[in-house]
């Protein structure tokens, strides 16, 4: 990157990664968001497999050595028919109002482009990409940025969340033949090692969620990345549903977030993934495991239990959370340009 207006640019190291997560706190005290990034999580980033920090990230420093600004591009490997190219940058509150976000925006773009065009070509054919943008509500200044720069809204998402502190809902019982088990528990009761259990899970996710809006498969690498390997993944609190024939017949994962607790004023549970294979549902699977994923919560000392939710799932998955008991608490929008 050439330059971002009174800071010095290169790309993010391993080395940033503490000064980056103190950077989002500072944005965060202006901005409010409902979740943050943990310095784990910004770690895995910059390690994540084909992601080219060189290419792929800047970071802007005062003349003190300061962090200021930070960006990144990412790219799943898994996104083999479409390219989700997200932007994720941050600018110090103090550093705001110069420009350096509208260069960051600028960069983002160019990056993407970059980007997409070494992935078709990885893949031996065009395939369609997109740069996506994030914007939480109440975020006007990037929501404004996004539409000066030609970015339009996509899609709109909804956090939802259940209150614990009233207690948990009834427990419910698994239909004849299928058979509730905890994650952390599953590769012992089933004699395998976990490894075993942790690929047969990441093929029913991939398999759940291949006619979602923008899903992609989740390769080996990112699942271990960003899901299951993920130091805030509670397999303590993920569950399974086996079927008649021992498969995964359903599941749900969980995170715990603590960084987001003190802002929240109370300890809060995610439920990252919740899905049930096509021949398995309308058998109440996912009320069953809604309801085991809260009570599991509960026990643990959560306060409630939040997700995010596509407003357009054709699938009934909103009025299945409020059907539940979830009620929306905040929501933002996908924004996205054409590479």
């Amino acid at each position: 990157m050439d330059t971002l207006p009174g800071l010095s640019t290169r790309p993010l190291t391993e080395d940033d990664v503490a000064a980056w997560w103190r950077l989002q706190d500072r944005a965060a005290g202006v901005d409010r968001p409902s979740c943050r990034d943990s310095e784990d999580w910004l770690r895995s980033v910059l390690a994540a497999e084909g992601f080219d920090a060189r290419r792929q990230s800047v970071a802007g420093v005062d003349a003190t050595g300061e962090l200021r600004a930070a960006a990144s591009v990412g790219l799943r490997l898994g996104d083999v028919s479409q390219l989700r190219l997200v932007l994720d940058g941050v600018v110090d509150p103090a550093w705001r109002g110069r420009g350096i976000g509208t260069a960051l925006l600028a960069w983002g773009r160019a990056t993407a482009a970059e980007r997409a065009a070494a992935r078709r070509a990885e893949l031996g054919r065009q395939v369609p990409g997109e740069l996506q943008v994030w914007v939480e509500e109440g975020r006007e200044d990037l929501r404004s940025l996004c539409e000066r720069h030609g970015l339009r809204v996509r899609r709109w998402f909804s956090t939802v969340r259940l209150d614990l502190r009233p207690g948990p809902p009834p427990a419910r019982q698994a239909p004849p033949g299928f058979r509730l088990l905890v994650l952390e528990e599953a590769a012992a009761r089933l004699g395998v090692p976990f490894e075993h259990v942790d690929e047969q899970l990441r093929g029913v996710h991939n398999e759940v969620f291949a006619d979602h809006w923008g899903s992609q498969p989740l390769s080996r690498a990112d699942w271990s990345a960003f899901v299951t390997g993920s130091s805030e993944y509670r397999r303590d609190l993920s569950l399974l549903v086996l079927g008649p024939d021992g498969a995964i017949a359903a599941y749900a994962d969980v995170y715990a977030h603590p960084g987001d607790w003190p802002a929240l004023g109370f300890p809060q549970a995610e439920l990252g993934h919740l899905g049930v294979r096509r021949p398995h549902r309308g058998r109440g699977l996912a009320t069953l495991l809604l309801a085991a994923v809260a009570r599991r919560a509960a026990a643990a000392g959560m306060a409630a239990v939040a997700l995010d939710v596509d407003s357009e799932n054709p699938s009934g998955a909103v009025g299945l959370y409020e059907r539940a008991g979830y009620v929306p608490v905040v929501s933002s929008s996908l924004w996205a340009l054409p590479v």
